[in-house]
């Protein structure tokens, strides 16, 4: 039985899953409040489950700071209490996974929110390769390339990122709109199951995050400080100590 958790964006998407298919489902939008729901969500789940589990696993991003933080602390927290393996899944690779279903034989674009007027992105051939490493890129710039590569071929495109940046996406040209916005639990349980499958490890040290760009409290890190009564060199070198400690 694996737990499988997803926590990049607003929807908060747990699953247990074994090779016979679903055993638990919750999801819920709760931007803000994924702190009070998910573990208490997870322990009912757990409760209810009709065999030990086995292993953890969770998407590790790229996506929201906090929501990824929780998501991976939770399941390395869990994992370290019951000595259970634990494996990461990247998230863009599995919203391209559930577009696939949708529009095949496309090329797969997964454009999904950033911050304002920036998006993550990362292109996918019709079999599922990446076309290139993902990358945090303004929204202009992502709209440029989907147009570029629609334009020799069909493309489709999918995420938040284009419902978060509407104005920008206007014109994509042929590119054929997906209304997908989160993983399906079906993409989700597979994946899960993938990893599982190859028999992630765990050895002590949490997933790493796959963060594509600082926070914005290190971004913002001088304003942040002033308000507080800091200087930008005090305020880093706190940070620098919370870091190393």
């Amino acid at each position: 039985m694996i737990l499988a958790l997803n926590t990049a964006e607003e929807r908060l998407q747990i699953l247990l899953v074994d090779g016979g298919g679903l055993r638990g489902l919750f999801e819920e939008d709760c931007p803000g409040r994924m702190n009070e729901i998910m573990a208490p969500e997870a322990a009912r789940m757990l409760a209810a489950a009709p065999a030990p589990l086995e292993g953890v696993a969770c998407v590790r991003g790229p996506g929201s700071f906090t929501g990824v933080r929780l998501g991976l602390a939770y399941a390395h927290g869990l994992c370290l209490a019951r000595s259970l393996p634990l494996a990461g899944l990247d998230y863009l690779p599995l919203l391209a996974a559930c577009g696939r279903e949708e529009a095949p034989g496309c090329e797969m674009h997964v454009l999904t929110h950033s911050r304002t007027a920036r998006v993550y992105h990362q292109g996918f051939d019709p079999c599922g390769a990446p076309l290139a490493p993902a990358q945090d890129l303004p929204a202009q710039a992502a709209a440029q390339l989907v147009r570029q590569r629609a334009a020799t071929g069909p493309v489709a495109v999918l995420g938040s990122g284009l419902r978060r940046n509407p104005a920008h996406f206007e014109d994509l040209g042929p590119a054929l709109r997906l209304g997908l916005i989160d993983p399906t639990p079906p993409a989700l349980a597979q994946a899960a199951l993938t990893q599982a499958a190859r028999g992630a490890a765990f050895t002590g040290p949490p997933v790493d995050a796959l963060y594509l760009r600082g926070s914005d409290a290190e971004e913002n890190l001088a304003a942040i400080a002033a308000g507080r009564g800091l200087t930008p060199e005090e305020a880093q070198a706190r940070l620098e100590r919370a870091l190393s400690g």
